[in-house]
């Protein structure tokens, strides 16, 4: 008798099992927490009797008070016409939108305006869009926007046998495109933010047009180059990076994401169209020294698959990979039988 000794690869056989031990502890870590999706649409055009005004909450916290400002006792409890709405979910793709249009008598006569906004989320992908037109001027009572804005959040592990429990970073990469363009005296902007846990908010990129004056920042990476500016519009389409986000390899930690835009008129138009923008389109991964990690794999809570190259779904088999499949599995259940018949 024959006996053929095989050598086991024992390194590699420990590295698999160090890995799915990764990923079983950090989906048990990940239940603890839930994840959202949030969607935020502002749309009013009416005179206002009140003195004071704020931006919604969200929009105070995430991208810094900027947009259209509503009284303080908010809208419709004001008294205004109008809609104020924010959305949460566990899934998505969550999308929600809004209009609004009205006239009054302001200090400098009557004037007429409307105008609708957009915002779309999932997780990976967001979007927002606002736009409206206004006949004449309004004065300080005249509440007249149009925005919208959209955000992800969701809790992530990031895995790989070699470097468990040490520390890293990683990079996000984000496909922005859109349009901005204001006539007038009319404003609007659009920003792209982002954060890691309960820390800072930075901005990926953001860009402005108000009074004839525009304003970009591009950031990091190349995406400004991807924008053609011009003193009533900016518009095209580019990826821009975020900082390297600090992490420990096997420990999860919350990516918040979000886009706002929006649209005030003035005595002409204004759009800003992000609606179907901000893409995760590359995700670069780094040990404690700076060395590239290729071979990383990372566990959602929200069970979004991600990569290498950004927000994915599973990969669907080519109709003739799915036929030799089949071909061979209907050839074994053939040779099964025969060998019962034997």
């Amino acid at each position: 008798m024959n006996l053929h000794h095989h050598r086991v690869a024992w390194p590699a056989v420990h590295r698999v099992f160090a890995t799915l031990a990764f990923v079983v502890v950090a989906l048990v870590a990940q239940a603890a927490r839930a994840v959202e999706l949030e969607t935020l649409v502002v749309d009013v055009a009416a005179q206002s009797g009140f003195a004071t005004y704020r931006a919604p909450q969200l929009v105070v916290d995430f991208f810094g008070g900027n947009g259209v400002g509503l009284p303080f006792n908010g809208l419709p409890v004001g008294g205004l016409p109008g809609v104020e709405r924010t959305t949460i979910a566990p899934a998505g793709p969550l999308v929600d939108a809004g209009s609004a249009s009205g006239g009054d008598v302001a200090s400098f006569g009557p004037w007429s305006a409307s105008g609708s906004s957009m915002a779309n989320a999932a997780y990976g992908r967001v979007g927002a869009s606002g736009t409206g037109s206004m006949m004449n001027f309004g004065d300080a009572g005249t509440v007249v926007g149009f925005e919208a804005a959209s955000l992800f959040t969701d809790r992530w592990t990031l895995t790989d046998a070699l470097h468990s429990g040490q520390p890293g970073s990683v990079v996000l990469h984000f496909r922005v495109d859109g349009a901005l363009a204001a006539s007038g005296a009319s404003a609007a902007a659009v920003y792209a933010n982002y954060r890691v846990d309960s820390g800072p908010v930075f901005t990926l990129m953001s860009a402005s047009i108000q009074g004839g004056g525009t304003t970009f920042y591009g950031g990091l990476g190349n995406g400004a180059a991807g924008y053609v500016v011009t003193p009533t519009s900016i518009s095209g389409s580019g990826v821009f990076d975020t900082v390297a986000l600090d992490l420990t390899f096997g420990n999860p930690f919350d990516v918040t994401f979000g886009v706002f835009a929006y649209a005030v008129p003035r005595l002409g138009a204004a759009d800003s169209s992000f609606g179907s923008t901000a893409l995760l389109t590359g995700i670069d991964v780094f040990d404690e020294a700076g060395r590239r990690i290729d071979d990383f794999a990372i566990v959602s809570r929200s069970g979004t698959p991600y990569g290498a190259h950004g927000v994915g779904v599973a990969a669907v088999p080519e109709p003739s990979s799915t036929a030799l499949l089949g071909a061979g599995l209907a050839g074994l259940v053939a040779a099964w039988r025969r060998r019962r018949r034997t």
